[in-house]
């Protein structure tokens, strides 16, 4: 086998632009692209024995996120499964707060 014949023939055309990415919304399960989805973390202030989940707007803030529509009742599915404590994999029991979330989702609505 010669050198040519090991390496991929490379069309001449350019590739395709890329394809934004696809996050699973924790609400309905259904996939859509990052950008139509709210991301959210969940921080320790140290005051409450649970967690409180914020929204990261602009998906930069470190840790864990979860993804759900800005849909309210994707939201309230997702609260009612608990679906925010395993995909981001909290401590089995800890309680949330979604209150943050609830106000911003509720604003948009």
């Amino acid at each position: 086998m010669g050198a040519a014949a090991r390496h991929c023939s490379g069309s001449a055309t350019p590739s395709a632009a890329p394809r934004p990415p696809v996050r699973t919304c924790v609400g309905c399960r259904r996939r859509d692209e990052q950008t139509a989805l709210l991301r959210v973390v969940a921080v320790r202030d140290g005051t409450t024995p649970g967690w409180t989940l914020v929204p990261d707007e602009r998906r930069r803030a470190p840790g864990r996120g979860a993804y759900v529509h800005r849909d309210p009742e994707c939201l309230r599915t997702a609260i009612a499964r608990r679906a925010f404590g395993r995909a981001l994999r909290l401590p089995a029991g800890s309680g949330t707060d979604p209150a943050d979330v609830q106000e911003l989702v509720g604003q948009q609505a």
